[in-house]
């Protein structure tokens, strides 16, 4: 079963290529002829003639104007798609405005009186992230964490790329957790730098940096750790983020708020 974002994603892309459809039909019906087209059908193994009707009189459409009664009839058929084309925008514009209503902000537009009674059928936003943070603790890498390195949020971590990245996730309020276990059905285990929470999409995605990409083994370690991933169906841009960096091309934060942009 599809979410409910989805859904909605799935409605604005089927809006979109609507109204481009609209808008192409629109653009050819503008310089298409005036008139209506005919079609009498002749015996069997004879070619139709075609008419056409100008001032209330029947014209008939020679070979040689085949050309016009190909643009009527074009034009019969642009203006019926057209009518169902216009319908069906209408009411994926109205199903798409229906689906905006979270289910979970009706609760929370109640009173405190009203929610101590009630409890919700589908979680508030802040319940969800409550409980994703339940569900994804942190801080489970075993290898010892010595740094001093404090990230806005007070908590440690390993270097400084990761420090700045954990304050980026801080300040664009996307819920993150900083080191958590992930076993795989293989029997290995790995312990990603981060995991990030689309809230609106209720996602959560995979984020590494990679900050040592000039060492040989450091990076010969970074590729089998990206291979790791995709073997257990973790993919870029799916389910999985992840940055570089070397001694001569520091962390780039300009191309990580895009990506958070993009993908949160």
């Amino acid at each position: 079963m599809i979410s409910n974002i989805q859904f909605q994603e799935q409605l604005e892309q089927e809006i979109q290529k609507l109204t481009e459809l609209e808008k192409r039909l629109r653009n050819r019906l503008a310089t298409a002829p005036e008139g209506t087209l005919h079609i009498h059908r002749m015996g069997k193994g004879k070619y139709s003639q075609y008419y056409t009707y100008r001032e209330g009189k029947q014209i008939y459409l020679p070979v040689k104007k085949k050309d016009f009664a190909l643009a009527l009839a074009q034009k019969e058929y642009d203006e019926k798609i057209l009518t169902v084309i216009e319908a069906r925008l209408k009411s994926a514009k109205q199903l798409l405005k229906k689906y905006k209503v979270s289910l979970g902000d009706l609760y929370v537009k109640l009173s405190d009186e009203r929610k101590e009674l009630i409890t919700p059928i589908a979680p508030t936003d802040e319940m969800f992230v409550e409980d994703w943070y339940e569900k994804h603790p942190g801080y489970a890498n075993p290898y010892p964490n010595n740094s001093a390195l404090y990230t806005e949020r007070g908590e440690t971590v390993r270097s400084k790329s990761e420090k700045i990245l954990a304050d980026l996730f801080y300040k664009r309020n996307i819920p993150y957790v900083y080191e958590p276990r992930m076993d795989f059905g293989n029997g290995k285990t790995i312990y990603p730098d981060f995991l990030l929470l689309n809230v609106k999409q209720r996602k959560t995605y995979i984020y590494e940096h990679f900050g040592l990409m000039d060492h040989p083994e450091y990076a010969k370690n970074a590729f089998e750790k990206l291979n790791l991933y995709s073997e257990n169906g973790y993919w870029y841009g799916d389910t999985l983020l992840f940055s570089f960096e070397t001694s001569i091309n520091p962390l780039n934060t300009k191309y990580v708020e895009k990506m958070l942009c993009h993908f949160m």
